[in-house]
């Protein structure tokens, strides 16, 4: 089932990243090396974000939210 909206929680972000922990998850966070969001106490990835930033594109991730924030 696929979920209405393009947000993730930390744990589907860390299955679709294929991460071994949350804890790795949250190292990349920490270290701002991964793109997030928060909403209050939670952190939530935007899909797209997630694909540019695995194939290593910041531009192509400046798209991306530069079109969601035109939307």
């Amino acid at each position: 089932m696929t979920s209405p909206t393009p947000y993730m929680t930390a744990d589907e972000a860390r299955n679709y990243l294929r991460l071994n922990s949350l804890d790795s998850l949250y190292r990349l966070v920490k270290q701002h090396r991964l793109p997030f969001c928060r909403r209050g106490r939670l952190y939530l990835f935007h899909r797209e974000e997630l694909d540019a930033w695995l194939r290593g594109f910041n531009s192509e991730l400046e798209m991306v939210r530069a079109q969601r924030r035109r939307a």
